[in-house]
């Protein structure tokens, strides 16, 4: 029961993920849920000449509108190191996230082979192990606390944004949507850095379990208790079957190494981003807790708290790519060569038992 309610929930946090990505012009391809795989629109159709007419759009709005976003806090006088570390961010940021969305925008096509191959990958791995599914529950849970502390980071960055001057005209209207629009498309391709890792993880593990429980089976085989032992037949039969099982295995690993290997090299731009973005963040609220703190301000919790959820996002996209790491080294730390070199003597023996 309880497995069936975790897939009802990751199938909701996926498809609203993939709802998302549509929303913010990150994607414009149609989800076949029978084949599970993603369609791109057809050359000439409508829905992709108005996806990229959109995209060109945003992308203009916002380099009109960015003078009268960067204005306000670029005017400001600098008086210390701190403020110059603050308008430097504010200029860095603005012009990496907006090279972000350019690169997710016009790398669609890449991006959605990586994500078919991950989910061809999933179905093959599901009838490698003979599964329904694979998200465990703490995908669920990591997934949600990721997203609870990117609220947490729209809501301190956005609020401000909300003053009665910022819509004093349409203009600043426009430039405040735009400007929130494109962020949030950025904060959710950063966001797809750590999922990835996570599925990929989760990906290792099932398969490191299913090689377990392989070798587990296979012990029989290897016994000469009187209840248990196996005719010369069976055991080459259950050789055989075992063998084709681990060429399914290590062309399925091979595979799924490639596709983490081909989703880091696509989003590594954005994942240093999501680095620099988090650590200049840190340091800025780090100095003004300080800065408050001496002052006997109040509000310096409110800065050690975003200080502390910018470092919890340092650390979970850490822990899925440590995570992701260490699942992918587990078929070397299993007797793989040993189970291997022993069927083939075993196979050796009985062929020439059989030439006889």
């Amino acid at each position: 029961m309880a497995g069936k309610r975790v897939e009802r929930w990751s199938r909701f946090l996926l498809l609203w993920l993939y709802r998302m990505a549509l929303g913010l012009s990150l994607l414009s391809s149609k989800l076949d849920k029978d084949k599970l795989q993603l369609r791109p629109p057809k050359r000439g159709s409508n829905n992709r000449i108005l996806s990229i007419l959109w995209r060109c759009l945003v992308i203009v709005i916002y380099a009109g509108v960015w003078p009268t976003l960067t204005f306000p806090l670029l005017a400001t006088r600098i008086e210390s190191y701190a403020d110059l570390v603050a308008s430097l961010q504010v200029l860095s940021v603005s012009i990496l996230a907006t090279i972000s969305f350019i690169i997710q925008a016009t790398g669609e096509n890449k991006f959605q082979k990586v994500m078919n191959r991950y989910l061809a990958l999933y179905q093959r791995i599901c009838a490698a192990s003979r599964l329904e599914q694979l998200f465990p529950p703490k995908f669920v849970v990591y997934f949600l606390l990721k997203w609870f502390f990117t609220l947490c980071g729209y809501f301190h960055e956005f609020i401000p944004l909300l003053k009665g001057e910022n819509f004093a005209s349409i203009f600043h209207s426009v430039a405040v949507v735009i400007g929130v629009y494109m962020w949030f498309g950025t904060v959710f391709v950063l966001d797809a850095c750590f999922l990835g890792f996570l599925v990929s993880g989760i990906m290792y593990e099932h398969m490191a379990a299913h090689i377990l429980a392989m070798l587990k089976r296979m012990e029989p085989i290897e016994s000469q208790e009187e209840g248990q032992r196996m005719s010369h037949y069976r055991r080459m039969r259950l050789l055989c079957d075992f063998a084709d099982e681990l060429d399914e295995c290590a062309i399925i690993y091979s595979e799924l190494y490639e596709v983490t290997n081909a989703f880091r090299k696509m989003l590594q731009w954005q994942i240093l981003f999501y680095i620099y973005y988090n650590f200049i963040n840190i340091c800025l609220m780090l100095y003004q807790y300080i800065l408050r703190y001496l002052n006997d301000d109040e509000v310096a919790l409110v800065s050690l708290v975003m200080a502390s959820v910018k470092m919890a996002n340092l650390v979970l996209l850490i822990m899925c790519a440590d995570y992701t790491v260490r699942e992918s080294q587990m078929p070397k730390r299993l007797p793989l060569d040993i189970v291997c070199s022993d069927m083939d003597q075993r196979w050796d023996k009985s062929v020439s038992l059989e030439g006889f």
